[in-house]
């Protein structure tokens, strides 16, 4: 077996012994295959991109699948692309061709066109699908006093994209799917609507259908069913990711023959509220006028195989950048934070960001990606604070004020001004440190002509700056 796939479309080989026996394929044309649709035809296309590589065959299937069932559709057909990274093993190919092909052989969808190859410019898998179904009904424009109703908890993709960033995986991601309640309920003539939750949540959800639809809808949060420990995590939980949930519209009297169905295949109901005449979205009481996204929104996508330090990295700086007043601290070149791998011995063992942390006028935004010698500055500098203290593996740089200076010696920690003294290529930092081998948390420097002062803090790891960077920027 073919170890590495090459450049571009794989071959007909690799094809047949690691694509073709696990999907249902319908059959192979020259550029295109012709399919007869002899009813309305329902299609949604979708992506499915930054989870495990043994979900993307899952996910690639049921995203677009779920549409085409939410749109009261039995999917029928399926086009998919495979975009992968260059030097990506065919036995990966292999892993996310079965998971394909197990779930559309579970609902009976046949697979008639796509691609299958390799890119330069992609850093992870890519795998696309476009569902289409034969309409089972239309659905039913809503009335005032229909009902708003959850099926399944809230939260699960949240929590258990949160578990992935910190590299935890024995979570069931299975289960996180509507299809099988979605297609459950296009039968039944009470449910007028229904619309899966993702990316920008339950809120993200709701307004989707009172923009789409041109309804007005209530909501009491009280009665949602979250997913154990969501409340905990940071956030508005109403607007986490949340894949496998799904909202339906349901006349008043339909809501108990619904239960019963989620019931009969083990989903959880929670009815939150009601069609109403103003058309905007009330959610206790407050009006929701934009999808907002959370925290674990922004980790959405960018899953990587356990890396502790890249994982740790990638969530600390986006924590940093939803940290109110964060702008007031960083300068005028930018901000980087990095994070070295335990007995690092050179740059290529730290990781940073590619670019910076800069401000704009939306607030703090990064720059760039988090990847090994992202920065090469603050990267020499923990490299020389390792060796003498193994434990300062982190590393961010900030403005330099005389405020920023007084918090930090009140929190107590030891800052010490380093001289301007400059030489040709090299930080003064890492000089200072590799001169007086001494190991501070805080070193200060001054600035000099064309060089603009700065405030370079080390610690033990990243969590701990951005627990730091809150209440400094509280402070400014």
């Amino acid at each position: 077996m073919v170890d590495v796939l090459g450049l571009g479309k794989v071959s007909k080989e690799i094809f047949d012994r690691s694509v073709r026996p696990f999907l249902p394929i319908e059959k192979l044309e020259l550029d295109g295959t012709i399919i007869d649709l002899k009813r309305n035809t329902v299609i949604a296309h979708s992506p499915s991109i930054g989870v495990p590589l043994e979900a993307l065959g899952f996910f690639a299937f049921h995203y677009s699948a779920s549409n085409v069932a939410s749109k009261f559709g039995k999917p029928k057909y399926m086009i998919t692309g495979l975009y992968l990274p260059l030097k990506t093993k065919e036995r990966d190919l292999k892993i996310i061709s079965e998971n394909l092909g197990r779930e559309a052989r579970k609902y009976g969808v046949k697979i008639i066109a796509g691609q299958t190859a390799t890119y330069s410019g992609l850093e992870i898998p890519l795998i696309t699908s476009t569902c289409l179904g034969e309409q089972v009904r239309e659905p039913i424009k809503p009335e005032i006093g229909d009902r708003v109703l959850i099926i399944g908890e809230v939260g699960y993709e949240g929590i258990w994209l949160d578990e992935l960033s910190r590299g935890v995986k024995d979570r069931d991601w299975k289960q996180y799917t509507p299809l099988p309640i979605a297609l459950k309920l296009q039968s039944c003539q009470e449910v007028k609507v229904m619309h899966d939750v993702s990316e920008g949540g339950v809120k993200g959800a709701l307004l989707e259908i009172v923009e789409s639809l041109n309804v007005g809808i209530e909501v009491d949060s009280t009665g949602i069913k979250f997913a154990k420990s969501l409340e905990e995590k940071k956030g508005d939980p109403l607007r986490s990711p949340s894949y496998g949930t799904l909202i339906t519209i349901t006349s008043k009297d339909g809501v108990k023959k619904v239960r019963e169905i989620c019931k009969s295949i083990g989903y959880s109901l929670s009815n939150i509220g009601r069609i109403s005449k103003e058309k905007i979205l009330l959610v206790d009481k407050e009006q929701v006028i934009e999808q907002k996204r959370v925290l674990l929104d922004e980790i959405y996508g960018s899953f990587r195989p356990k890396d502790e330090v890249l994982n740790e990295l990638e969530k600390a700086a986006y924590e940093l950048v939803n940290i109110e007043g964060l702008a007031s601290l960083i300068p005028q070149v930018g901000t980087n934070i990095v994070y070295a791998k335990k007995n690092a011995k050179d740059i290529e063992d730290v990781a940073g960001i590619s670019g910076r942390i800069v401000r704009t006028v939306d607030g703090p935004l990064i720059c760039g990606e988090i990847s090994y010698g992202g920065s090469y500055n603050l990267s020499k500098v923990i490299i020389e604070a390792i060796k003498l203290d193994k434990h300062k593996r982190s590393a961010i740089n900030l403005k330099f004020n005389e405020r920023i200076t007084q918090k930090l010696q009140s929190i107590g920690l030891d800052t010490v001004t380093i001289p301007m003294e400059l030489k040709k290529g090299e930080c003064p930092v890492v000089l200072y440190i590799n001169k007086s081998q001494e190991i501070h948390d805080v070193y200060i420097h001054p600035g000099s002509l064309g060089i603009e002062p700065t405030t370079t803090i080390i610690s033990d790891n990243p969590s701990l700056l951005v627990t730091l960077m809150t209440r400094l920027a509280k402070f400014e």
